[in-house]
């Protein structure tokens, strides 16, 4: 019982973007992960995944906390994308 109370909620999140026009997908990933442009200044915007302290576990998997799961449920939709999701228990460190 004690290593199931050290457990926490998580989603894994798949995805693909192959559906989408190319100035969509773009966006999406910029919305999605962030972006910084230098030009004369250095502007740069922090994704849902900095802001949401998800974690990008691979090309087109991400792994959000439960709590949080809601918001890119909502993105993938807004946008269209196809998405695949599990739910995991896992330890947080």
């Amino acid at each position: 019982m004690q290593i199931q109370e050290q457990l926490k909620d998580f989603f894994l999140f798949t995805y693909t973007l192959s559906s989408l026009q190319q100035k969509v997908k773009v966006k999406a990933l910029r919305e999605l992960q962030g972006y910084k442009n230098k030009k004369q200044k250095v502007y740069e915007h922090t994704g849902l995944i900095q802001q949401h302290a998800a974690e990008k576990i691979g090309t087109n998997a991400l792994l959000v906390g439960a709590k949080k799961a809601i918001i890119f449920t909502k993105f993938f939709e807004d946008y269209k994308i196809h998405y695949e999701y599990k739910e995991v228990l896992m330890k947080d460190e």
